[in-house]
């Protein structure tokens, strides 16, 4: 019985040791990291809130470990075949749109050489703490960053209800049908891809979904609103390249993200994210 028990303990410390220590995300796989404010000022000890010098250390480790930075410009040719995977890509996305983005995120950014993705929630830009329209404009123009959707204004949460913690993207409203939560979300989303377009010069070919939540209805209107590829987060694994079909767009609307925090140990995340193609 003793024995049974050091033997199982000593695989399952194998298995930590291996899950947290030895493992990476593997060949062929396209990492995505997410942020969302980058700032000093954090007083609720927020988990989406990074300091500037963690951020700059992360940026600058994978500056360091030979990574490529690509943004959602580059899934295209990647898709189809026309671009290589290098030894170690990286996606380093953010979502909302805030104004600390520009302020704390850019600069860092640009020091290493680096590029990242941002996923835009349009009816917030212009307001406190939100980018501003010269910013994203020089955001867009310095090729720094990329432009995606993150929904005009389907990206908060039912607070109480059946649907108590969802998303606007993800849940419909009470006496809703089907047909009109697909044309809430499309127009939604079309409207957001003219806000993203008029911004950035850049029409987006990529949404993050809010709360990573969605569902069949919102994947059809993701479509028909133009955007190719979506989105999700708090994966354990990340997607194979092989696993995209420019064939088949369902494929295409749920590329898996990792969320980076406060907490995230910057050495085991640039050792995970090694894909070594």
């Amino acid at each position: 019985m003793k024995k049974s028990i050091f033997l199982i303990l000593i695989v399952l410390g194998f298995g930590l040791i291996y899950w947290f220590r030895i493992r990476t995300v593997g060949n062929g796989t396209l990492p995505v990291i997410t942020y969302h404010g980058i700032s000093d000022e954090n007083p609720t000890n927020s988990e989406y809130v990074i300091s500037n010098a963690k951020f700059e250390e992360t940026i600058k480790a994978l500056k360091e470990a030979n990574f490529t930075f690509l943004t959602i410009y580059d899934l295209d040719k990647l898709v189809s075949g026309e671009m290589k995977l290098p030894k170690n890509p990286i996606f380093i996305t953010f979502d909302d749109g805030y104004r600390n983005n520009y302020e704390n995120a850019y600069p860092i950014l640009k020091k290493y050489g680096a590029k990242a993705s941002l996923f835009m929630v349009g009816s917030q830009l212009e307001r406190p703490d939100f980018l501003t329209r010269p910013q994203i404009i020089e955001m867009a123009e310095s090729g720094v960053f990329a432009f995606g959707s993150h929904t005009y204004s389907l990206d908060g949460t039912f607070l109480d209800g059946a649907n108590k913690g969802k998303t606007f993207l993800s849940s419909k409203l009470e006496g809703e049908t089907d047909a009109e939560f697909y044309a809430k979300i499309k127009n939604d989303l079309v409207w957001n891809n003219d806000v993203v377009y008029n911004m950035s010069s850049t029409f987006p070919n990529a949404i993050a979904y809010p709360g990573a939540m969605v569902n069949e209805i919102a994947k059809k209107a993701v479509v028909d609103a133009g955007l190719k590829y979506g989105f999700v987060g708090a994966n354990k694994f990340a997607t194979k390249l092989s696993k995209l079909d420019p064939d088949n767009p369902e494929t295409l609307l749920e590329i898996h993200r990792f969320h980076v925090s406060p907490s995230t140990n910057v050495k085991n995340l640039v050792r995970f994210l090694q894909s070594n193609n």
